[in-house]
């Protein structure tokens, strides 16, 4: 049935055309390489492994003689089984076992003897990943549903919330409800929001929503349209698709005392007939696991299981409610459903929401490590509803202080900031951003002031991923044009993508002039005909420029987007020596091989990557390796404990910097992570690294630009910034192994 001929007929007539509870099944949509496809999933999905060749070591536990069949399990879905045998006290070996990209990798033995895997890059004595009869490391870590049932462990210890009813139940729904309204939620999921709020005598802080899809096509956007809102209004439960349920309560409420009587926000996701389940496809395109789906947009840190299979205590403590903004709803025509009607019980949505920041605020210590900065989210409030949260309805103009306009004379310490700022806000920060990152940013972060380049009055930039200010969000603008332009992952939930988009010349145009400075560096955002680019257009990323001792080197074009074909060339290198010489093998491919016959010269060696998909090819990008035989060592050889970990504690030129605030007794206690001499350092720097895009690390992107806080550690205009960048970038794009100290390697 066409949208055409649905809008002809009644609301009932819209309801019941679309027949039977199978309509509420989401199904996926197939969609074009060249279309983004990454909502509510974070840019770091935390792959076990990095791209490259590995190998299995096989042998008996007992020292026994033995034979065995080996399944190695990829994430494409494809396998291969080899077989072997050993003698007693030796060992089999089987190599081969390669990753295109980085992910995750499943091994499985079937033995004559209980057998010990050991995994290995290939060539490299260095233990990955050592187990009894099979391993399993998942192409994500933070994205699985084993990470879902985890996080329900955490939240739920003695199981009493795996249903909707006792969920209910456990928050004094029983008794009644402060506040319930229905909406669409136009710019989030596109689901029509059966909603209810609900505060506790002991200060706990409820809600739960019903969502309704009326599907009309499968993979359509069209699903997720304002029939959703009358489908709630009318509780017609064949288009129920499930619930959301958050609850602000002590975190040790049911025994659970990772982070004591402090109360922290924790979600569960029940399906239509309200079962919990840690997995669901919420926006049609692929389903997606606890909580990370609800996190993405609720400032949540999900940061790998520790050494026990547990989830960390600041990852749990760091997810918020989410205020409700009533001027980016939309609302049902019905009289007792349209705004006005609403408006009071949305307040008490925003109130509570308010509460349960300030309680985040005063129960937790300053120093806690990544302590949430409510500031801006409680002013947002405020500037909605009135410094006492008591006005009848949202004022939709409210500009927060940060990015309101120069005024030399009502406000001569007000930053100079150009011309529509404002508008900037109105029409792009707030709709499309602003709801996930107030949410995010730390304590600590704020007290961290310096004054950015071209500007004259200190800001915290540390703390600028909230956006709070306009200084703050285009001290981002590099990373605000790839996220948005190149690689089309924010804004992060499809409907709000899709309706940034919507309309190019409007939000993406409006934001590109403000992010494109003729005074900095070209972010390529607009085409040869005056135009914003789109999302989808093939971008090559052949990786950072960098120093090795030697050749080869390992390039890698895995996190250039969405490309399909790649074209290496050597654009130039130095003289070599008469015998010698540099070639590349397999140039079309993503990963090709440097070709050295004797040795490479010194000098610098430029490879240039164009890639390529149906709407065409990328812009070449080059990328120079620098070789410098005085180097200690070649990439293939570095370690986390031999190379990284110095960088961090023991470098004479970084040393104090490092650790004097990355502790809990150095000078600035509440930051996220703390590097140490433990095991716990290389599982907290790997938290921070990224596999499949390297330069894109945490690790690399603190230390190197202001919105570290701790002022740029690793300067890449320097030759000593120059190395140690180079040591990490290649350390990581080598598998970032850890090595075999037996103190910082777990």
């Amino acid at each position: 049935m066409t949208l055409r001929i649905l809008a002809t007929l009644s609301l009932a007539a819209l309801l019941a055309a679309c027949t039977g509870d199978g309509d509420t099944e989401v199904t996926r949509a197939t969609v074009a390489s060249e279309t983004p496809n990454s909502f509510l999933l974070y840019p770091n999905t935390q792959a076990s492994l990095g791209a490259g060749s590995y190998e299995v070591e096989v042998k008996a536990v007992s020292g026994a003689a033995g034979s065995y069949s080996l399944v190695a399990a990829f994430d494409d879905g494809s396998s291969l089984t080899r077989s072997g045998s050993f003698t007693a006290g030796g060992s089999k070996t089987e190599t081969g076992l390669t990753l295109a990209n980085a992910g995750g990798l499943t091994l499985t033995a079937t033995s004559s003897v209980p057998v010990r895997l050991t995994l290995r890059r290939a060539g490299d004595s260095n233990v990955i990943k050592t187990a009894v009869g099979s391993i399993d490391l998942p192409l994500s870590q933070i994205s699985a549903a084993a990470y879902g049932e985890a996080y329900y462990a955490a939240v739920d210890p003695t199981g009493s919330r795996k249903t909707l009813a006792a969920w209910k139940s456990k928050n004094g729904f029983d008794a009644g409800f402060d506040s319930h309204v229905i909406f669409r939620d136009a710019k989030d999921l596109g689901y029509g929001r059966d909603m209810y709020a609900r505060r506790n005598a002991d200060g706990t802080i409820a809600f739960f929503v019903n969502n309704f899809v009326v599907v009309q096509q499968p993979g359509s956007s069209s699903n997720y349209g304002p029939l959703n809102v009358e489908a709630a209004i009318a509780q017609d439960t064949r288009y129920l698709l499930g619930t959301n349920a958050i609850e602000f309560s002590p975190a040790n409420q049911d025994g659970a005392s990772d982070n004591g009587a402090i109360k922290i926000t924790k979600f569960f996701t029940f399906d239509k007939s309200g079962n919990r389940i840690a997995s669901a496809d919420l926006d049609g395109r692929g389903v997606k696991h606890m909580p990370g789906m609800c996190w993405a947009c609720h400032g949540g840190q999900t940061l790998p299981l520790d050494e026990n299979g547990k989830f960390q205590a600041i990852s749990l403590r760091s997810a918020k409610f989410n205020l409700v903004d009533a001027g980016i709803l939309e609302y049902s025509p019905q009289t007792a459903y349209q705004r006005p009607k609403l408006e009071i019980g949305l307040r008490t949505l925003n109130q509570l929401v308010h509460e349960s920041f300030e309680d985040m605020d005063v129960s937790r210590a300053d120093t806690q490590a990544g302590k949430w900065s409510p500031d801006f989210a409680l002013s947002l409030a405020e500037g909605r509803y009135g410094s006492s949260l008591n006005a009848a309805a949202s004022d939709d103009d409210f500009v927060p202080e940060g990015w309101k306009e120069s005024d030399p004379v009502g406000a001569p310490s007000r930053p100079l900031r150009p011309v529509g700022v404002e508008l900037l806000y109105k029409k792009v920060v707030e709709p499309h951003c602003l709801g996930c990152h107030s949410l995010q940013g730390t304590y600590e972060g704020e007290q961290i002031m310096v004054v950015p380049a071209g500007g004259t009055k200190p800001v915290s930039l540390a703390n600028a991923i909230n956006f709070s200010s306009y200084e703050k969000f285009i001290s981002y603008r590099e990373r605000i044009a790839d996220y948005v332009y190149h690689r089309g992952i924010m804004p992060m939930s499809l409907r709000n993508f899709e309706s940034f988009w919507k309309d190019p010349t409007g939000a993406p145009t409006r934001l590109a002039s403000f992010l494109s400075d003729p005074s900095l560096s070209d972010l390529g955002l607009f085409d040869s005909s005056g135009n914003v680019i789109t999302p989808g257009l093939p971008v090559a990323r052949p990786g950072a420029d960098r120093l090795v001792k030697s050749l080869p080197a390992q390039l890698d074009a895995s996190a250039s987007l969405f490309a399909t074909s790649w074209r290496w060339v050597l654009k130039s290198q130095p003289a070599q020596l008469p015998g010698n010489s540099v070639s590349l093998l397999n140039a079309s491919s993503q990963r090709p091989t440097i070709v050295v016959v004797g040795a490479a010269a010194n000098g610098n060696y430029v490879f240039e990557l164009t890639v390529s998909n149906a709407k065409g090819a990328s812009t070449a990008v080059s990328s120079t390796l620098t070789v410098d035989s005085s180097l200690a060592k070649a990439p293939s050889a570095l370690t986390f404990a031999a190379d990284v970990a110095p960088i961090l504690n023991n470098n004479p030129a970084v040393a104090q910097q490092c650790t004097s605030c990355h502790s809990a007794a150095g000078s600035h206690p509440g930051v996220p992570v703390y590097w140490n001499n433990s095991n716990e350092l290389y599982r907290h720097v790997m938290e921070r690294v990224n596999l499949k895009d390297p330069e894109n690390s945490r690790l690399l992107t603190k230390p190197t630009s202001l919105n570290h806080g701790g002022a740029i550690r690793i300067d890449r205009s320097t030759e000593a910034g120059r190395k140690d960048y180079s040591t990490i970038v290649n350390w990581i794009r080598e598998g970032a192994v850890c090595g075999t100290d037996a103190t910082l390697c777990p």
